[in-house]
């Protein structure tokens, strides 16, 4: 078999008739319907009460900002440390390089 002449008609026709024959069979597919049984009771549809609607949150906003400002300072400390001890160690480290 030789190649075809114009290859982009053929990949192009190609593609065509695959997406094709997939949807005709998908198409051909039965309907999924819900099935009824007879003497079984469909379950009742429950309605959301009052009390089911009201929920208290968790964590109220004025906790979770009292929670960030807190690890806020705490991170702000860490840092202040780290740059207090790295420039001691910049210190030293020029003090000790020169003759």
């Amino acid at each position: 078999m030789q190649p075809p002449k114009d290859q982009s008609l053929f990949l192009t026709v190609f593609i065509v008739v695959c997406v094709t024959v997939i949807l005709g069979g998908w198409l051909a597919l039965p309907v999924h319907k819900k099935v009824v049984i007879e003497g079984a009771e469909e379950p009742a549809e429950e309605t959301p009460s009052e009390e089911t609607v009201k929920v208290e949150p968790a964590v109220t906003p004025e906790e979770r900002i009292r929670q960030m400002e807190r690890i806020i300072g705490l991170t702000e400390a860490a840092v202040a440390g780290l740059e207090k001890t790295g420039s001691q160690e910049t210190g030293s480290k020029k003090k000790g390089s020169t003759p």
